[in-house]
């Protein structure tokens, strides 16, 4: 801009040229030399000539709202109608002056003025013709330079403050207990947080020299793939995993991120919901386990033999279902009370678990009963045999009064799909097959309908 009134200045052989722009501020107008050039030894009169009330200049303001030029050739011949004017003028050390309105959008905002301060100086007509169209030309040009001017300072006000909300949200991904990390392309860690680091066990450092799969142990939920949705989107991701902490520990993780198509990267919020687990863990097993032997309990191991079962009928193996009931217990719990009887069924609990196979289920059934599942058994002479192992293991003994008291097993087995195609039908075989053993001497039994 200043080189415009420069080169204006030089035209019109002045000493200084300028722009005043008018404001309202309080309800008075006033106007600010916004924009200045002098020539050399001419004083700047620019700091001194802000806020200027617009009423000090009301002659000329008539002049500029009709559009036209105001041409002073001499500065010294005003009226003293002008008085303020003049005065205003004289203070400059002005011996000429022309103003030329500057009109923008059809609304006077301000004028464009030249300054003859080392002598007088007489414009023609032609020139202050020539001026008029200039100042509607510079007009323009200035409300082009006003608008790239206000376009670049509110760049700049938005730069600053997404560079404010920068630093404030990297202060708060640096310092917010959850865990946030990115990944490039192949999983590798370009970025960690202190919560992160917390969470796995190691230092921001060691975590940037590692990828996402030496914590998952290879396996990353829906791959690094990028996902996209129907409208084009990037998708979310969300899953709950396990991973290993530095210390050989295990940690339960909830990820959420997204795949960031711009930069090739995914980024996530990572939550540590190990308690959270746990407490779920524990509230499944007390559903689904005896409280007092931490064995399966009914529901449960019904659900266990449906199971089974599916996997056999598809299979074509056998399995066989045990039902287990513990004799001379009664006599042991009436005479010793209740709470040796549980320290009996415990021990009980404890020898069933270790008398049969790792694929085995044992579960209670309820009282003193207890009842197995026998998966891939090849005959019936194999799950007798299963069966005999159990049958040796069980033997409690209790003193009464002085006398040796031993707890022994009686136990009925029925075949899939010899004696029955579903978990009710099996193991009412096997309670009749164990009550025709308890009349006995006890033992085992395989059921014959």
């Amino acid at each position: 801009m200043e080189n415009g009134l420069k080169s204006l200045g030089e035209f019109l052989r002045v000493e200084r040229s300028y722009i005043f722009l008018f404001r309202r501020e309080d309800g008075e107008k006033l106007m600010d030399n916004t924009h200045e050039w002098c020539a050399p030894r001419v004083h700047s009169e620019k700091s001194r000539l802000q806020a200027v009330p617009v009423s000090l200049i009301s002659r000329s303001m008539d002049l500029f709202a009709r559009g036209e030029v105001l041409n002073i050739p001499r500065v010294s011949d005003l009226s003293d109608e002008s008085g303020t004017e003049k005065a205003l003028l004289e203070s400059q050390g002005i011996q000429s002056a022309l103003m030329v309105p500057l009109t923008i959008n059809g609304k006077l905002r301000g004028f464009l003025g030249f300054d003859a301060v080392h002598r007088i100086r007489e414009w023609s007509g032609d020139e202050t013709a020539l001026l008029s169209l200039l100042g509607k030309m510079f007009a323009g040009a200035f409300e082009l330079w006003e608008r790239t001017r206000l376009l670049r300072e509110m760049n700049e006000d938005l730069e600053a403050r997404i560079a404010d909300r920068t630093e404030e949200l990297g202060l708060i991904l640096r310092t917010m207990d959850e865990g946030y990390f990115v990944l490039d392309g192949g999983g590798d860690f370009l970025n960690v947080n202190e919560g992160f680091s917390r969470i796995s066990g190691f230092s921001p450092g060691e975590l940037l020299s590692m990828s996402v799969f030496d914590l998952l142990n290879g396996s990353f939920p829906g791959g690094l793939a990028e996902e996209r949705s129907g409208n084009g989107q990037t998708s979310g991701i969300s899953f709950e995993t396990t991973i290993s902490r530095k210390d050989g520990s295990r940690r339960d993780i909830s990820v959420t991120g997204r795949f960031l198509p711009e930069t090739g990267t995914f980024a996530a919020f990572v939550r540590d919901i190990s308690e959270r687990v746990r407490r779920e863990r524990t509230m499944n097993f007390r559903a689904t386990h005896d409280p007092l032997t931490n064995l399966p309990n009914r529901l449960c191991f019904l659900e266990r033999v449906e199971q089974a079962l599916k996997r056999a009928a598809e299979t074509g193996d056998s399995l066989a279902v045990a039902m287990v009931d513990l004799n001379r217990f009664k006599r042991v719990n009436d005479a010793l009370g209740h709470a040796e009887g549980d320290k009996v069924l415990g021990e009980i609990a404890r020898i069933l678990s270790g008398a049969v196979r790792d694929s085995d289920t044992v579960a209670r059934w309820g009282g003193d009963e207890f009842v197995l599942l026998f998966e891939k058994v090849r005959d019936a002479a194999d799950a007798l045999a299963l069966a005999s192992r159990v049958s040796d293991a069980v033997r409690v003994s209790r003193h009464i009064q002085g006398r040796e008291s031993v707890i022994t097993a009686s136990i009925g087995v029925a075949l899939f799909p010899r004696h029955g195609l579903t978990a009710d039908s099996l193991l009412r075989c096997a309670d009749k097959a164990m009550y025709r053993i308890k009349n006995g001497k006890g033992g085992f039994l395989l059921y014959s309908g």
